[in-house]
């Protein structure tokens, strides 16, 4: 039994590897319905140091000027409530994006949200950009945006610009440098605003937690 449990063992690492090893984008697929802490580490693998937006955002939070993740909070997540308020964050950011550029085109990207390794991939559109959410994984020749629900969801609000989030870590870009620097470039004040202690002078409920209630709340309705 216990060789046949370390055979097991090792058919299960090498499957994993292969999987790691893979040159296809498939090695780095979406994490939302796989083991987050397995999904975290091919990420880290595939992009060098992505993972270091973990403790950046996690600074953030500390000193209150970012609040915490809706997929780091406890309890279920009732009726896909989390998902639902991520997937409106993104389609904010996307939104967002496709109106601070004056391009008639604008190129696609990816972007993963390092808590639940949530990919999505931004497409033009006639209006802009498109956010297709949930997605295998990033498109060969995409460039890579690697960040957190909640400085997305603060963008999406105008509360914190693309530019400052980058240059805090917030944020981390993998592609060519003409990529990095022309979606810097077009897109560096948008989201408005530098971060702020939103604690103080926000109200009460977190701005990630207001995007739960907006997901879910009808259009035009009361609370």
């Amino acid at each position: 039994m216990r060789v046949l449990a370390l055979r097991n063992s090792g058919v299960v690492w090498l499957t994993l590897m292969a999987g790691v090893m893979a040159p296809s984008s498939e090695a780095v697929a979406c994490g939302y319905d796989s083991p987050q802490s397995v999904s975290r580490g091919v990420l880290n693998w595939a992009y060098p140091d992505s993972l270091h937006v973990i403790g950046a955002i996690s600074r953030e939070v500390a000193a209150r000027r970012l609040p915490l993740a809706n997929f780091n909070r406890a309890g279920a997540d009732l009726f896909g409530q989390r998902f639902r308020a991520t997937q409106t964050a993104l389609t904010g950011f996307a939104e967002l994006l496709g109106a601070a550029s004056s391009e008639p085109s604008q190129p696609a990207f990816s972007l993963v949200l390092v808590e639940p390794v949530l990919w999505t991939r931004f497409e033009p559109s006639a209006d802009g950009l498109h956010a297709k959410v949930h997605v295998a994984s990033a498109e060969p020749g995409d460039l890579v945006l690697v960040t957190g629900e909640a400085v997305i969801s603060e963008i999406a609000h105008g509360r914190l610009a693309v530019g400052e989030a980058g240059e805090r870590g917030l944020i981390r870009f993998y592609g060519s440098e003409k990529q990095k620097s022309d979606f810097i470039g077009t897109y560096r004040h948008a989201g408005g605003q530098p971060i702020a202690k939103w604690g103080a002078s926000h109200a009460a409920m977190p701005p990630a937690a207001q995007l739960i209630t907006d997901a879910v709340q009808p259009s035009g309705g009361n609370p």
